[in-house]
């Protein structure tokens, strides 16, 4: 794969691009869906091809084939550099890219039982033990969800600067969502685990109680008064922190959206834009995340981001483009669906760093509040600064002493606002749930996490 490679990258210069690179990749991988009792899905993908890009003038040609053929691949080169004199001319930044360092690396992601060494009727077996375990928890579960998916691949990433970076890596995630209702009121409970990582992490004590814990979130919230809707002091736990580090603030980081105008951050690099106790990161490098790679899918040695250190917006998150066209070097934050897409910037591990409180201690501090836990979903506008999130559970917290159950908790504001009302942040940092963050059509694995935090004046709505 890598001599294709190199004499692919070869032959989109010598018909005329500035710069070319390439992901050259095959994979296989699994999903399967069991709802309400029925296997729903179960699909697998094998999928060999390739994506080649070059770059002239300040525009880009992008060539996809799935045969790795060497005439194959020159055609897809030759279309690539093709496809970019074609752009340039109607392109209006005109910039180059600007000389990274050459990779040269071979890296295999751990994994101890590989996927594909697993039969699908003992996937499919496990996907519905998840699920019976959802149904059998309690009559006033109404509706149950339950999902896994494994992936196994290897990927080259070639470009004409030199780097040439070969990648065989493997992940699973299993996911459970239970409904339950009584009269009417219905509620959600969600349950999720994944890394990188093989077959054996789902042979774990946490991933086979997945279900059963996704069912009593959601049962438990049945007896749960609704939220009093007003501003008030919130403490949010590790995963509303995540969602919080991930959704509110990473996306405003994510450099296209500031070359674009479409991130509040715009204009802020070096100003104080949070509370001093807030330092946020982006690590694609702790390993055993759903988020973890060591080389991005421009072949760009990855390494940890600090992106808000002490309040001061410090970096943004960078592909080989933007950090072109803003004079600074790039840091390994460009991924890609699969081949058949354009690498674009974006998140990996994303939270929020620990402080010095601890846990209980920022309770005990809080005389009237409301403490968020869990995360269903967030919408946040990265150009204007506003967001909405909704967690799993909320509980009132007063004279320092966590109480009533509240349920249908909201948490909503404007970015810059927020993060300069943080007045705690506690010592006892975990990670939030797997999943997968869409842009632009594409999907990423990603974790987000921090500690428990508080802030002084937030928007709290629910529904009654």
């Amino acid at each position: 794969m890598e001599d294709l490679a190199s004499k692919a990258i070869d032959h989109a210069v010598s018909h005329g691009a500035e710069f070319a690179d390439l992901r050259l990749e095959s994979y296989r991988g699994t999903n399967i869906v069991v709802m309400d009792g029925r296997t729903k899905t179960v699909s697998a993908a094998l999928p060999t091809g390739c994506g080649i890009r070059a770059f002239i003038g300040g525009a880009w040609g992008f060539a996809v084939t799935n045969d790795v053929s060497p005439s194959s691949l020159s055609a897809a080169a030759e279309s690539a550099v093709k496809m970019a004199k074609v752009a340039q001319q109607r392109t209006k930044v005109k910039f180059k890219i600007d000389l990274a360092k050459a990779e040269r690396a071979v890296e295999k992601y751990k994994c101890a039982v590989r996927p594909s060494d697993v039969r699908t009727e003992d996937k499919v077996a496990f996907a519905a033990n998840l699920d019976k375990s959802m149904r059998s928890a309690d009559p006033r579960i109404v509706s149950t969800n339950a999902r896994y998916d494994d992936f196994e691949g290897e990927r080259v990433v070639a470009n004409s600067f030199g780097t040439l970076v070969r990648t065989t890596e493997a992940w699973t995630l299993a996911s459970c969502s239970a409904w339950a209702k009584s009269d009417d009121i219905v509620q959600r409970g969600h349950s999720a685990c994944g890394s990188v990582g093989g077959y054996e992490l789902m042979r774990t004590e946490e991933a086979t109680m997945l279900g059963e814990t996704a069912a009593a979130q959601a049962i438990r919230l049945l007896d749960s008064k609704p939220v009093p809707a007003g501003r008030r002091v919130c403490v949010l736990d590790n995963k509303m922190t995540g969602l919080l580090a991930h959704e509110a603030i990473g996306h405003a980081c994510e450099a296209d959206a500031i070359l674009a105008g479409g991130s509040v951050l715009e204009g802020r690099l070096g100003q104080k834009v949070a509370a001093p106790e807030v330092t946020l990161v982006d690590d694609p490098t702790i390993e055993s995340t759903f988020g973890h790679f060591s080389y991005d899918w421009e072949g760009v040695r990855a390494r940890r981001r600090v992106l808000i250190g002490e309040g001061v917006l410090t970096e943004f998150l960078h592909n080989l483009e933007t950090s072109s066209r803003m004079g600074v070097e790039p840091n390994g934050s460009s991924r890609a669906h699969t081949y058949g897409s354009p690498p674009l910037v974006r998140m990996s591990n994303t939270f929020i760093a620990p402080g010095d409180w601890g846990r209980d201690e920022l309770i005990e501090d809080t005389k009237d509040g409301i403490l968020f836990q869990g995360s269903q979903y967030g919408y946040v506008e990265p150009s204007k600064g506003q967001f909405m999130f909704k967690c799993d559970e909320a509980y009132e917290i007063r004279s320092g002493e966590v109480g009533q159950r509240y349920r249908d908790a909201s948490l909503s504001g404007v970015i810059l606002d927020v993060l300069n009302s943080v007045t705690g942040v506690a010592d006892d940092f975990t990670t939030g749930d797997p999943g997968y963050c869409g842009k632009n059509y594409q999907d990423a694995r990603v974790t987000d996490g921090g500690p428990h935090i508080r802030l002084a004046d937030v928007v709290v709505g629910g529904l009654a």
